[in-house]
Order: structure tokens, then sequence, then C-alpha cells
């Protein structure tokens, strides 16, 4: 088991991504860009959330575990995570097109956001799953994402969202980046050939 001054900055960096990643949510509540319908299908609910905490995990596992280990040994040092986050993004893109809220514009740019904002989010996880050594970190940040953004009945009323969404998902990967600056140090200096 890990030393408390070790588990503490992944216990703010899992916590914090995960508060910036659903900001826009209240930012755009604030900003009458959205509103909360109230409508909450409990039994939707008890499939949907265990379903996005398992799949977060396994997802997880999967891109930032067995992926990235594939992926650094045929990359240069510095450009696996960013590998990983964008092959990564590809499918939780396709998932949000499937099952998420539906875009207010063309189609063309409906894709383009769900990539950038996955993208970022999966930046920010690579970011937690090097800092700490573990994907357990990224696939909580994960899950907790995943299962609010499954649970809350948000209504969109404006273009600005998916704006506001796309900054959310960019501090969150910053965020990872910055609480976890010590532990990350080593993989910068190889990247860099420290």
């Amino acid at each position: 088991m890990e030393p408390p001054e070790r588990r503490a900055p992944a216990f703010a960096a899992v916590a914090i991504f995960a508060v910036l990643a659903l900001s826009y949510v209240p930012a755009a509540r604030l900003l009458h860009y959205a509103t909360l319908s109230g409508d909450i299908d409990v039994p939707r609910l008890l499939w949907i959330v265990p379903l996005a905490v398992l799949g977060a995990f396994a997802f997880e596992r999967l891109v930032r575990g067995a992926l990235y280990g594939w992926l650094r040994t045929k990359l240069p040092a510095g450009i696996a995570a960013p590998a990983v986050a964008a092959l990564g993004a590809i499918p939780m893109a396709a998932a949000r097109l499937e099952f998420g809220p539906r875009f207010d514009g063309p189609p063309v740019l409906a894709l383009v956001h769900a990539y950038l904002v996955a993208f970022a989010l999966g930046l920010g996880l690579a970011f937690l799953a090097l800092g700490t050594g573990s994907t357990v970190p990224g696939g909580a940040a994960l899950a907790v994402v995943w299962s609010v953004k499954a649970a809350a009945p948000v209504i969109s009323h404006g273009r600005p969202v998916p704006l506001l969404e796309l900054l959310a998902a960019a501090l969150a990967a910053a965020s990872a980046a910055v609480v976890l600056r010590e532990p990350l140090a080593p993989h910068r200096d190889a990247m860099w050939g420290a």
C-alpha cells in the first residue's frame, strides 16, 4: 500500500479533474445556457451508472494501460501519451455521438466537438496514469464524469455550451498535469532528454 503522501496528490488530481471536467454544467446554468430538467429516470440510472463506472475502469485499463504500454515501446519519449489520447478519443467520441445529447449544429461540427472534448479528457487521463503509475485514478475520474453526464438531466439552450465543455475538458487536463507535476517530472525529463 502506498504511503499517504503519495496517495494525496492522486486523490486531489482525480477530484480536481472530475470537478473541472464537469464545471461546464454549472457555468452554462449560471449563464442561462443550460437547465436541469428534473426528469430523472431512476430505473435507467440503476443500470446506466454501474455500466458507466465499469466501462470507465475497463476503458482506462485497455487504453491507458495496455495500449499505452505497447505504444511507449514503439514511439519516442513524450509521444505515446498524446497518441493514446488521440486514439482513445475515437471510441469516446463515437459513444458520445451515439448515446449523448444531440448537438445543435452541423454533423461535422458535432463530430469535431466530440473528438476534441474526448482528446482533451484523454490527455488529462494520460497525465493521471503517468503521474500515479496506475489506471485506477483515471478510471475513477472518468467514472465520475460519465456517471454524472449519464445521470444529470441537462438541457442545453445555446451554442456556447459546447465551447464551455471544451474549455472545461482542457482545464481538467491541465489540472492533472499541474497537481501531478512532481510525479510527472521524470517523464518530462525523458521527453526533453534531460
